[in-house]
C-alpha cells in the first residue's frame, strides 16, 4: 500500500528521464506523450464509465491544452539544462504558483497560522531552487547565457502548468470525468504545435516517447485513485517527491558530474524543497 502512495511521484519523476533518454526533439516528446495519454485515459474511461457534463468537458479540454503548452516548454528547457537541475526549478515554481492562487484567489488560507506556515514553505522552496541551481564561479560563467534561456522556458512552462492545475479547481470540476477530455485537450494542443513544427516531426522519435506518456498516465491516474483515500493535500504532497527522483535519477542516468560542493548544495536544495512541500501540504 505504501508503494501505491508513491506511484505518482515515481511516474512524474521518471517521465522527464525517459523523455531525455529518447534524445528526441521537444515536439516529438510532446506528441508521443500525449498520444499515450489519450490511449490510457480512453481505456480508463471505458472501464470506469464516468459521467460527463458540458462544463466539465470544456474546462478539462482547456486545462489539457495548457498542460501541453507547459510540457512543451519544459521539454524544450532540457536542451539547455540537465534534468537534475531543470526539474527542481520546474516543480518548485509550479508549487509556488498553485499555492499563491489557492491562498489569494481561492482563499484556502483563512488565518494567521496558515499564512505563516505557508509563507515559510514558499521561502524554503525558493531557497531550495537557488541551492539546486548553484554552480561554482568558473562553471557559472561558462553557462550563464544557457541558464537564462532555460529559466525563461521553465517560467513559461510553470505558468501554463499552473493554469492546467488550478483551472478545474476554479470551476469546481473534478472526478474521473475530466481525465479523457483533458487528454484530448493535451493531444489537440500538441497537434497544433506539430503543425508549426512539421519539419521536426519524426515518427520513430514519437513512438519512443509513448513510454514517456505511459509514465505520466500512471502518475496521473494513481493520483486520482489516491485522493479518496488520503485527501487532496496529502496526495499532492506525496506526488511532489517526484522532484527527488528526477534530480538524483538525472545525475545517475546521465552520469552528470558535480563538484563536491555543488552536489552537497543540490542535495540541501532538494531537502529544502521537500520541506517546503511538506509544510504547505499539511496546512490545516
Amino acid at each position: 500500500m505504501i508503494f501505491f502512495y508513491f506511484l505518482p511521484a515515481i511516474g512524474w519523476g521518471v517521465m522527464p528521464l525517459i523523455a531525455k533518454l529518447t534524445r528526441a526533439k521537444p515536439i516529438n516528446q510532446l506528441v508521443g506523450t500525449t498520444t499515450a495519454a489519450v490511449s490510457v485515459s480512453l481505456l480508463f474511461t471505458f472501464l470506469i464509465k464516468p459521467e460527463f457534463t458540458n462544463i466539465s468537458v470544456m474546462i478539462a479540454f482547456i486545462s489539457g491544452c495548457f498542460w501541453a503548452i507547459g510540457q512543451y516548454f519544459q521539454f524544450y528547457s532540457f536542451q539547455f539544462l540537465p534534468v537534475s537541475e531543470a526539474m527542481p526549478i520546474s516543480n518548485g515554481t509550479q508549487l509556488i504558483g498553485t499555492t499563491f492562487v489557492a491562498a489569494f484567489f481561492f482563499q484556502e488560507w483563512t488565518n494567521v497560522s496558515m499564512w505563516l506556515i505557508g509563507s515559510g514553505g514558499i521561502l524554503l522552496i525558493v531557497l531550495g531552487i537557488w541551492l539546486t541551481s548553484w554552480k561554482e564561479k568558473q562553471t557559472l560563467e561558462n553557462q550563464k547565457r544557457t541558464n537564462r534561456k532555460a529559466v525563461a522556458y521553465l517560467s513559461l512552462s510553470s505558468a501554463a502548468l499552473t493554469v492546467y492545475i488550478v483551472l478545474p479547481q476554479a470551476f469546481q470540476v473534478s472526478g474521473s470525468g475530466i481525465l479523457f477530455p483533458q487528454a484530448i485537450g493535451m493531444w489537440s494542443a500538441s497537434a497544433v504545435f506539430a503543425f508549426f513544427k512539421q519539419r521536426e516531426i519524426d515518427w520513430q522519435q514519437i513512438r519512443k516517447n509513448i513510454s514517456t506518456g505511459i509514465a505520466w498516465s500512471m502518475a496521473n491516474i494513481s493520483l486520482f485513485l489516491m485522493i479518496p483515500m488520503l485527501g487532496v493535500a496529502k496526495s499532492f504532497t506525496f506526488s511532489q517527491f517526484a522532484v527527488l527522483i528526477s534530480m538524483y535519477g538525472g545525475l545517475l542516468v546521465f552520469k552528470q558530474k558535480k563538484k563536491r560542493k555543488e552536489f552537497l548544495l543540490l542535495s540541501l536544495g532538494g531537502a529544502c524543497i521537500i520541506g517546503g512541500i511538506l509544510l504547505i501540504g499539511f496546512i490545516k
